[in-house]
């Protein structure tokens, strides 16, 4: 199985192709405001490095959140469009998983992504990925309260504590999803576990 690996939701844009867990081409950059202007030759260059067509692929994993709204808006729209013009399956990634996919020994990983005034994205994953807490938007007192002593954190974001940078191991994350069954395209939507501004000012206006 071919699959087209997108990752638009934090710090990085990621474009990866796989023969099954097999890499056969990966490629990191930062993920800056030409997002629209980057990405899809992004894919292009991915394609034309392995002499391969988006055609070739079966499937599609977009990492649908949490994260920048606009990254995942982006990813996911891209992702949606390919899966539905070429009749591609698609499944949906936990941008929080992939954090947790880093290779270390230790039993549990929370994964965090700042999300400001003191609140996070945050999910307990332990070494085989299985869900120890599911992905949720609440306040950084609060999940600190909640992990053991042996978990690791993982962030791309500066705390007044120590974390360790994610290493994505996409392999593992593509292994651990290749029975999932996918999603109608039409129906997958950004997940960003909290309601955007427009939707706060909306919700709260009289």
């Amino acid at each position: 199985m071919i699959s087209l690996f997108l990752d638009t939701a934090s710090h990085n844009m990621i474009v990866g192709i796989y023969k099954d867990t097999d890499e056969l081409y990966f490629s990191i950059e930062e993920n800056n405001n030409q997002l629209s202007e980057k990405l899809l030759p992004a894919i292009k260059r991915a394609f034309e490095n392995v002499d391969l067509s988006l055609a070739d692929i079966n499937r599609i994993y977009v990492v649908n959140g949490p994260g920048s709204f606009t990254g995942v808006r982006i990813g996911v729209a891209v992702a949606k469009t390919i899966a539905w013009a070429l009749k591609k399956e698609i499944i949906p990634i936990s941008e929080l998983e992939l954090m947790a996919s880093t290779d270390i020994d230790e039993k549990n990983k929370l994964s965090m992504i700042d999300a400001k005034r003191g609140y996070v994205y945050a999910g307990i994953y332990d070494k085989n990925l299985n869900v120890v807490m599911e992905d949720t938007y609440t306040a950084l007192d609060f999940v600190l309260s909640q992990i053991d002593q042996d978990a690791v954190m993982i962030s791309d974001d500066s705390f007044e504590f120590e974390t360790m940078i994610p290493k994505y191991n996409i392999p593992q994350i593509i292994e651990k999803h290749k029975n999932d069954l996918p999603c109608n395209p039409h129906s997958l939507n950004p997940n960003y576990l909290k309601k955007t501004e427009a939707e706060e000012k909306r919700d709260s206006s009289c």
